[in-house]
């Protein structure tokens, strides 16, 4: 048995929602034996922190593991502030085959330009080529990609000149489209690099509890994306299947399906779908699903027990997710039968948190969005204005609702690192949505657990559960800032996985 002294182990208590805190945590194997104090014994392996912090491993609610992967390095684009910057990033972008670089936001340019497919065009005319913008929903790619494609030209979002030439500019079902595609275009080899080098970030951040959205042309690329994940080890994962198809997640085993299954867009690009217009573009957006199709998707899984998940980011998306909803549970007597979940939860509309919660679904949040986008002249006032800005991602009055919320940081559209996401949460730019740091920790462990059907064996530091944790450099639950805490060391049932 090795027992942890000298350190400050915060246990969840889930009758009393509320943490307690111990002086040691004994740990035999892969479980937990008991916290306390005094439980060091002449035989127990005695590990000193020098009073370091200990708290359940972290979970990741949403991630695209080799998309981050890809994005490391030289590819991430998220630094440049200018249309001449960004064509000189992509000019360096590496030439190794495939040319992949991600997460530009023009939003955060102080020309006011906008990002187009001209420094592919220039810099790697004769190479398949792809930008994708930091959001995901849109991207850019060069002549020779789009010939390659070879996507339907009747697709939604393929953005064409005057002359009616395609630009490089690709949104909605395009986007998706041209994004699977080139994925496919780049070696497994390098796609399963590019994984590890993610999953070795997330254990570097404290991230253990791993759910990877998981795009495929055919059910047998999720069977081989899977066993890639597990392939992986060092994480507990947890695989969601980015399309309408319980059945298939019935017969793989999974307790759930989807999580980016898109009923809108993004406000970032313009095509999150809202119920009032844009402030700086026209239109309202648009929903990718019609109602009776996302009816037919919740009926499907809710019937088969298994948790159906939806992005849903604009109030009219959210909406349509939530009448959604409620006609299956009207059809089972007012009542769901599994955790089905909502992506984003970004734009709720009037009523909608309340009904959320009524209906017991699970909001899986990004509180990082609101760090990169909320502030006085960000670009969620630009494009809502200030009025609807204020009130976007709404994590202090869910909870009030009595609504669950789970953490996760949607890499690589934000840093793969719960404890930015725990700052974002409690320096939310309305003080009215802002958590306590002990409701920031309990959405990326104890309840993001149980979103994962995981909350009985692991997601809290108690007697029999998994030896999941994290040691801290100093305690952000007693007046340090998240922003200046260190992960030190990550373990993962009774293992450590890393050490800083």
């Amino acid at each position: 048995m090795r027992c942890f002294v000298n350190c400050r182990v915060y246990a969840f208590d889930p009758v009393a929602r509320a943490y307690r805190v111990h002086e040691e945590l004994a740990v035999e194997g892969p479980r937990v034996v008991a916290t306390g104090s005094g439980l060091s014994g002449a035989t127990v392996e005695r590990v000193d922190l020098g009073g370091a912090v200990v708290v359940p491993a972290f979970a990741d609610c949403h991630l695209h593991l080799i998309e981050t992967g890809l994005s490391l390095g030289p590819a991430d684009l998220g630094g440049v502030r200018s249309a001449a910057q960004f064509a000189e990033r992509v000019a360096r972008l590496p030439a190794d085959g495939v040319v992949f670089g991600a997460h530009y936001d023009e939003a955060l340019w102080h020309d006011g330009a906008e990002a187009d497919a001209r420094p592919l065009e220039r810099a790697f005319p004769d190479r398949p080529a792809m930008l994708v913008r930091v959001d995901g929903h849109s991207s850019l790619v060069n002549r020779r990609t789009l010939a390659e494609l070879a996507l339907d030209p009747a697709l939604d979002g393929l953005e064409r000149d005057a002359a009616g030439e395609p630009t490089g500019r690709l949104f909605l079902g395009a986007n998706w489209a041209a994004q699977a595609k080139f994925y496919a275009l780049i070696p497994p080899q390098r796609r399963r690099s590019a994984a590890a080098a993610a999953l070795n970030l997330a254990l570097s951040r404290g991230a253990v509890h791993l759910h990877a959205q998981l795009f495929g042309a055919a059910p047998a690329d999720y069977a081989v994306s899977i066993e890639m994940l597990h392939g992986l080890g060092g994480a507990k994962w947890h695989p969601k299947i980015c399309a309408r198809e319980p059945d298939l997640a019935h017969r793989l085993g999974l307790p759930y399906v989807g999580g980016d299954v898109f009923l809108d867009g993004s406000l970032g690009s313009g095509t999150a779908a809202l119920c009032a217009p844009y402030c700086d573009r026209p239109g309202t957006g648009r929903l990718t699903l019609d109602d009776e199709e996302v009816h037919a998707f919740f009926a499907r899984a809710d019937a088969l027990g298994i948790a159906a998940g939806v992005h849903a980011i604009g109030d009219r998306a959210i909406e349509q997710c939530l009448t959604g909803w409620e006609r299956v549970a009207r059809s089972n007597g007012g009542r769901l039968r599994a955790r089905h979940f909502i992506e984003h939860f970004e734009l709720a509309g009037p009523g909608h948190i309340e009904r959320a919660a009524r209906l017991g679904l699970f909001l899986s949040v990004q509180p990082q969005f609101d760090a990169l986008w909320g502030a006085a002249g960000g670009m969620y006032a630009a494009r809502l204005g200030a009025e609807r800005a204020r009130g976007m991602n709404p994590l202090g009055p869910a909870l009030d609702a009595g609504a669950t919320l789970c953490g996760g940081d949607d890499s690589p559209v934000c840093e793969l690192d719960p404890l930015a996401g725990m700052a974002a949460a409690c320096a939310h730019h309305n003080p009215g949505s802002r958590l306590t740091p002990l409701q920031a920790l309990t959405m990326y462990t104890y309840d993001a657990a149980r979103l994962g059907y995981a909350e009985h064996a692991t997601g809290r530091l108690a007697p029999g559960f998994a030896a999941d944790f994290v040691v801290l450099d100093r305690d952000p639950f007693a007046g340090a800032a998240f922003g200046d805490t260190r992960v030190l060391e990550t373990w993962v049932d009774g293992e450590r996985r890393f050490a800083a």
